[in-house]
């Protein structure tokens, strides 16, 4: 009993180290991806993802209630923004060079408004790499993006902008999903 004691805690040291000189290289290492690496996001209720209420953060105005739930999100305008970003929900993203990337939503208003949607740099520049705006009508339609990347971007954000809203408009939004292809 004691030998198996002895493998178990034995296993759970090499285990530790491994991890611990993987994990904290404090390299740009942690960053790098192979460029076979697919990836495929979801709104899986909310989990990775930030709601943007500038108004309420103290650096700009607009603010919505936004509810996340069952692959669909609920975005009501309760104040109106100066700016298309100032209320937003967003994803944070490592995208490569030269893969292609696709975009689908199936999305819809409580009256015609305007909704964007952008793959952009977080931060420095704000680099954005692809940009829609669209129309969203009272009836549910199906958005489809492709955008190739020009460069590999470790701080990227895939972001839905609700910026343009005017108070009591409420978005839908559902299977909602950033994938890459080949």
């Amino acid at each position: 009993m004691q030998n198996i004691n002895s493998l178990w805690a034995l296993a759970a040291a090499l285990c530790s180290m491994f991890l611990t000189g993987c994990a904290s290289n404090g390299s740009d290492q942690e960053a790098e991806f192979s460029r076979d690496i697919m990836v495929t996001y979801t709104l899986n209720n909310g989990e990775g993802w930030k709601k943007v209420n500038a108004g309420l953060e103290g650096w700009g105005d607009g603010v919505a209630d936004f509810t996340l739930v069952n692959e669909q999100a609920n975005v009501q305008i309760k104040k109106l923004a100066s700016q298309l970003w100032h209320i937003q929900l967003k994803r944070p993203l490592y995208l490569v060079e030269d893969m292609k990337y696709e975009i689908t939503v199936e999305a819809s208003a409580t009256e015609p408004s305007e909704v964007a949607f952008s793959v952009q740099e977080n931060g420095d520049d704000y680099t954005t790499y692809f940009q829609r705006t669209e129309m969203l009508g009272v009836e549910s339609k199906h958005y489809h993006y492709e955008f190739v990347m020009p460069q590999d971007e470790k701080k990227a954000v895939f972001a839905i902008m609700f910026g343009e809203g005017q108070p009591g408009v409420s978005y839908k939004l559902s299977d909602i999903k950033f994938n890459s292809s080949y």
